[in-house]
């Protein structure tokens, strides 16, 4: 067998490689150029192992596309995997939030409670200790009086002496009887100065104790309060600067909610005299304007189309310069194209009314919505649209299905953001959502 093998090479190899010769015509000469057959074995061998070189490579280079395709999955995979995390982070840390404003609350509501009942308290026993000081200057009255009877009965009775005897007899009585009631009046004068002496120490007492309680509560509330609003501050001041990272500011966004509050500015009276506010009362009111600011700051985000319009997509081109796809020329693109599988429902990114529905020429089919504070949206190349002019449409509602009409390489959704009439980059508004969704 291997004989035959070796015949059937060496056949191969008288037939391949043999002497031959190439003619080379130059300026009309004709050259002959020999070529050996140990020349043309090294130059098959040389192709050969050039071939097997490039097969190699070709291999290798397979190879290491697969393992990078397979390495973008992975990364694909834990970015989803990070942003899940992040986002159950986020509804973890928004539920310990609201936890803590309730608790805070609920500690505050207590404290204000204890506070006023303590209030009650020493109120009760300021009315207590007044009653006793009033009594103590009836008794005390009292007494003044009996001494001028007693003084008023021994002037008459020297204005009369018709009977010496009689009258001292009478003197001596009248004297004795008003002595032993003076007496008398005395003891019980003392009994009721010592009992109110008492009871006034019992009083000063707790009324000591009421105000030490009255200031643990009022650092305890102070410190509530001053927590409370540290966390309202670093909230009012995250969502400032979401804002601030769309290119709105908080005066924009404020200022265009209703409003019913006026009046002449009346600045406080420092606290000390008559009609002063305590520093709780200011505490408490500049808590409740920055709690009113948050609360109508939250509520304006709710309004602004943060977020994307697709639950799943692909970014396929940005805002900006761009060649066109068509031409090949600079161009500038005015949103966000977001790739998705065709009819893939297309939401709304804000709470809005629809003022264009319909064909509108390279956008294809295009449903555009003005939301609050003089900003709105566009949805282009839509294979379908499910809403028409004038509708109310509410956050994350179906406006119609993702398609390729217009002027459209394949099927996505062209999503632009309008700020007074002038398109902005509406990827500040998609990244945005992580943020918004942080604060509420």
């Amino acid at each position: 067998m291997r004989q035959g093998l070796r015949e059937r090479i060496e056949r191969f190899d008288a037939w391949a490689f043999r002497p031959r010769e190439i003619l080379i015509r130059s300026d009309g000469e004709v050259r002959m150029l020999g070529v050996s057959v140990r020349t043309q074995r090294w130059a098959a061998a040389t192709l050969l192992c050039l071939c097997l070189a490039t097969a190699i490579g070709a291999q290798s280079y397979l190879t290491a596309l697969v393992e990078i395709e397979q390495r973008a999955h992975d990364v694909v995979r834990l970015q989803d995997d990070h942003r899940a995390r992040m986002e159950e982070l986020a509804e973890a840390l928004t539920r310990a939030a609201d936890r803590g404003r309730a608790e805070a609350a609920e500690a505050v509501a207590s404290l204000m409670d204890q506070r006023n009942r303590l209030i009650e308290r020493m109120q009760d026993v300021e009315k207590r200790l007044a009653a006793a000081e009033g009594e103590r200057e009836r008794a005390l009255t009292n007494h003044d009086s009996l001494m001028e009877r007693l003084r008023q009965v021994e002037a008459r009775i020297v204005a009369s002496v018709p009977d010496a005897r009689t009258v001292r007899t009478e003197r001596a009585t009248a004297v004795e009887r008003i002595r032993v009631e003076a007496l008398a009046e005395r003891g019980r004068l003392a009994v009721e100065a010592q009992r109110l002496a008492m009871e006034t120490r019992a009083a000063s007492g707790d009324l000591a104790r009421l105000r030490d309680t009255e200031r643990d509560a009022a650092r305890a509330q102070d410190a509530a309060l001053a927590e409370l609003g540290g966390r309202t501050k670093v909230q009012i001041d995250e969502i400032v600067r979401v804002l601030r990272s769309t290119g709105l500011t908080p005066e924009r966004v404020l200022g265009a909610r209703a409003s019913g509050a006026g009046g002449p500015f009346v600045p406080p009276v420092p606290e000390g005299n008559e009609q002063g506010y305590s520093p709780a009362s200011l505490q408490l009111a500049s808590l409740g304007a920055d709690l009113e600011r948050l609360r109508d700051m939250r509520g304006a985000l709710r309004r602004m189309p943060f977020g994307a319009p697709l639950d799943e997509y692909a970014v396929m081109s940005g805002f900006g310069v761009r060649r066109d796809p068509f031409n090949g020329q600079l161009a500038m693109h005015g949103g966000l194209d977001l790739a998705a599988p065709m009819r893939t429902p297309v939401l709304a990114t804000a709470p809005g009314r629809v003022t264009f529905a319909g064909w509108n020429g390279e956008y294809g089919n295009l449903v555009e919505i003005q939301h609050d504070f003089g900003l709105a949206t566009r949805y282009g190349h839509l294979t379908r649209i499910d809403v028409r002019v004038g509708q109310r449409v509410e956050r994350r509602q179906t406006v119609g299905l993702l398609g390729s009409t217009g002027r459209s390489t394949g099927p996505h959704v062209h999503y632009e953001v309008i700020v007074d009439g002038r398109t902005v980059d509406p990827a500040r508004y998609v990244e945005a959502i992580r943020h918004v969704r942080k604060i509420e």
